[in-house]
C-alpha cells in the first residue's frame, strides 16, 4: 500500500501553509485510494504535543486508514552547485515515501549538492524541492515539475513566481536559480546558473 508523506514548516509552536498541504493531501487519498472527505489539518497535529520553540519539520506519513506524525529540527542543506541529470520516463506526481527513482537520480549529482531533473528537454525539480529561475527580477519556475509543490503554489497565487516551460537550452539564458520547498519556502540562497553542470 503506498504511504504518502506532507512536510510542514513549524516555527515557534506555528505550522505553515497548512491550506495548502490539506488540498495536496485531499486530492492524493482520492486518486490514490478513492477516498473522499475533508481533512482538517490544524486538528489533526493538534491532537498531539510539539514543540513549541524553534524551526521543526513535521513530517506527516499517512494512508487512507493509518497516520503518523514525526517531529525532527530542521536545519537547511547547503546547495551551492547543481547537476543536470536527465530521466525522460520519470514521474512523481505524488509526495510518497518511496522514491527510489529521485534517489538513483540524486546518486548521479558528483562532486555537486543536488541534481536538476530534465524530463524530455524540459526542466522539472531537484531531487526534494521545486526550482525558480530569476531574469532581472523576475521569477519563474518550471511549468512542469515532477511535484506541485506547496509553497511552489503559494508564491504563484501570490505572483511573486510565474509558470513557464524551461527546457534545457532556456537554462544559461537566466541569472541565478533558487530552490523552493515548504521548509525553505523562497528564502533559500540564490544559485548562479554557472553552478549548474551540465
Amino acid at each position: 500500500m503506498s504511504q504518502l508523506i506532507e512536510t510542514v514548516k513549524l516555527l515557534d509552536g506555528k505550522f505553515y501553509n497548512l491550506s495548502y498541504h490539506e488540498r495536496r493531501m485531499v486530492r492524493s487519498l482520492k486518486y490514490l485510494f478513492n477516498k473522499t472527505g475533508r481533512i482538517r489539518l490544524d486538528e489533526l497535529l493538534h491532537e498531539t504535543p510539539f514543540p513549541q520553540k524553534g524551526l521543526y519539520k513535521c513530517r506527516l506519513l499517512y494512508n487512507d486508514v493509518a497516520k503518523q506524525i514525526e517531529y525532527t529540527s530542521y536545519e537547511p542543506r547547503k546547495v551551492n552547485r547543481l547537476r543536470i541529470v536527465e530521466d525522460d520516463l520519470i514521474t512523481y506526481p505524488f509526495k510518497l515515501v518511496k522514491r527510489q527513482p529521485i534517489n538513483r537520480l540524486f546518486a548521479m549529482r558528483g562532486e555537486c549538492d543536488d541534481v536538476l531533473i530534465i524530463r524530455r528537454g524540459k526542466v522539472t525539480d531537484c531531487s526534494y524541492a521545486n526550482i525558480a529561475f530569476r531574469k532581472g527580477s523576475n521569477w519563474f519556475t518550471p511549468a512542469s515539475p515532477l511535484l506541485e509543490g506547496t509553497m511552489r503554489q503559494q508564491l504563484l497565487d501570490k505572483n511573486k513566481v510565474t509558470a513557464r516551460e524551461i527546457r534545457r537550452e532556456d537554462i544559461r539564458s537566466f541569472d541565478t536559480c533558487k530552490i523552493i520547498n515548504a521548509m525553505l519556502e523562497f528564502d533559500s540562497p540564490e544559485i548562479d546558473v554557472s553552478d549548474i553542470v551540465f
